[in-house]
């Protein structure tokens, strides 16, 4: 299947795909209202409740915004590559976690995206209110899987 047919038919079939699809499909984050389904013999994420992704892409424009200069981004409406996306996603959810959490450490996976972004909302007041002098280290010192060398 070509490229352009699969993202077609994912935007047809995915409406409400789920903002954090990256993280939850490389195992670094779950969440109750992400359902993983297939298409074309590759796995995509679904968001169950969309209220919840509304706050989840909300969240998420936000920590590009405030991450704008560490991410080196001159508009933040540019799509991430896959490296910067995953950055943004697993490392302001581990920040997050440890703003909220300084006494456990951080868990790996990330157990419930939504859940803890609720949290912070309701924590918070506000996303706007979050505290981005803790998570946006965590986004600067997060680092993807190494890629692998290859065998000569």
């Amino acid at each position: 299947m070509d490229e352009d047919a699969y993202r077609q038919t994912y935007h047809e079939v995915n409406e409400n795909y789920c903002v954090f699809e990256k993280g939850i499909l490389t195992s670094q984050a779950r969440c109750s209202k992400c359902q993983k389904m297939l298409i074309a013999e590759r796995e995509a994420a679904n968001c169950t409740d969309i209220p919840a992704q509304q706050i989840c892409k909300q969240y998420l424009e936000v920590m590009k915004e405030h991450a704008r200069f560490s991410l080196k981004l001159r508009d933040t409406r540019q799509n991430l590559g896959h490296a910067k996306a995953i950055k943004v996603q697993i490392g302001s959810l581990r920040g997050l976690y440890q703003a909220l959490h300084p006494e456990q450490p951080v868990p790996a996976p990330i157990p419930e995206i939504a859940g803890l972004i609720e949290e912070a909302v309701a924590h918070y007041g506000a996303l706007e209110n979050l505290p981005f002098s803790q998570i946006i280290p965590a986004i600067n010192t997060y680092e993807g899987r190494k890629r692998r060398s290859r065998k000569k």
